[in-house]
């Protein structure tokens, strides 16, 4: 089979010890294994990435892993190991609670969106949803009514000229919607869909 070391991963995402949880293990504890991987994960990163650096000076830089942390007093620590990649899954779930307690028919969109058996986020090239031999220019909503019409939520686009970084504007929820631009065969539509 092929190698790949931890410098050359498209993403890296370290979760909280579930079983160590289950057996009495508070959430700093977890959080603890967790940082200490990511901190190793990150120190054998930069030294494959700058032994590979030595033998091509274009080699891209390694991703930067992730990790779930349990307790928001871990954050600070976060700060000092200089650790920007982390998902705060407690304040996450506690933030969908406020929400559903605030509007119970908000429950309804967020099972949707945040369950394995709902919707999923898909990255579609706009010719699925339009024919550019005939409908070259359309707005957003026009595109979204299509993308409706498929059973679909259309949340955002990105224009073939842009890299995915910097059309984060357009990705969700666009800025006016309501004007017609021009599309090109490899403009990509940003997606909710169930298949």
């Amino acid at each position: 089979g092929r190698e790949i070391t931890l410098d050359q991963f498209d993403s890296i995402l370290i979760l909280a010890d579930a079983v160590a949880m289950e057996n009495g293990a508070n959430m700093m504890s977890c959080d603890s294994r967790s940082l200490s991987s990511l901190l190793i994960i990150q120190d054998i990163q930069k030294k494959l990435y700058d032994k590979r650096k030595s033998k091509d000076p274009n080699a891209p830089p390694p991703c930067a892993p992730i990790s779930e942390i349990l307790d928001t007093r871990t954050k600070s620590l976060l700060k000092v190991a200089n650790c920007h990649g982390y998902i705060m899954s407690n304040q996450i779930i506690s933030s969908v609670m406020a929400q559903v307690s605030e509007d119970k028919d908000i429950n309804i969109v967020l099972r949707e969106i945040l369950t394995a058996d709902g919707s999923e986020t898909y990255i579609r090239k706009v010719t699925r949803f339009v024919d550019l031999d005939e409908d070259r220019v359309l707005s957003f909503w026009d595109i979204a009514l299509r993308a409706r019409q498929r059973r679909e939520v259309a949340v955002g686009y990105k224009p073939a000229e842009l890299e995915f970084k910097d059309a984060t504007h357009l990705i969700i929820n666009p800025a006016e919607k309501f004007v017609p631009r021009k599309w090109s065969p490899n403009d990509m539509i940003i997606t909710f869909a169930l298949d």
